[in-house]
Order: structure tokens, then sequence, then C-alpha cells
């Protein structure tokens, strides 16, 4: 099976933000390779980690299991975590699991 590879962009929206836009498949072996970045950021925000998600095509139980520790990390870090423009896809498996109920989710 051949993994899709994932691109993390990221840019500071103001002194207090940093968006992260995300795009290609979120699987088990992609969610490994961006959560120490991930969680670099989190660490360096000062006030919210936005993950944007509208090129995001495909999401597993490993895409929400990062989100979920990404959630706990920036809880302990006092950052807020959001994630954006989740489209259909991966907005089923969110919705399915109930992460939406525990970190702030906008869907496209």
């Amino acid at each position: 099976m051949t993994t899709s590879p994932i691109s993390l962009t990221t840019a500071s929206l103001d002194h207090s933000t940093t968006a992260v836009a995300l795009a290609g498949e979120l699987d088990l072996h992609t969610a490994a390779h961006i959560e120490a970045e991930l969680t670099r950021l989190a660490r360096q925000t000062d006030c919210e980690l936005l993950l944007d998600l509208a090129d995001v095509t495909f999401c597993d139980s490993s895409g929400v299991a990062l989100f979920l520790r990404m959630h706990r990390r920036c809880v302990a870090a006092g950052v807020r975590l959001r994630l954006c423009h989740i489209q259909r896809l991966p907005a089923r498996v969110i919705r399915a699991l109930g992460v939406d109920h525990a970190v702030s989710c906008s869907f496209a």
C-alpha cells in the first residue's frame, strides 16, 4: 500500500495565532510524520493554533488520534486548537468519533 504524502505549511495570522494548512491524506504514516512539527508549533504559539484542513482529502482514526493528542498538548500549553475548513470525507470521521465535541471545528 502506498501512502500519499502530506504537506504542512505555516503562517502567522497575527501575534497570537499560528495557522497550519495541511494537504493530502492523514493516516497512520503521515500523522506520525507531522506530529513533532505540530507539537513544536503548539509550544511556540501564544493563543491559538489553527489547523486548516481544506486540502485534507482523507483522515482515518490515526489522524483523529493526532487531533486529540494535539488538543491535550494545546490545553496544557494554554493554547486553543481549532480545526477549520474540514471537507466531507474527513468530516464524517471527525463527527462519527465525536472529535467536534472536544475540539473547536468548522466544516466546509
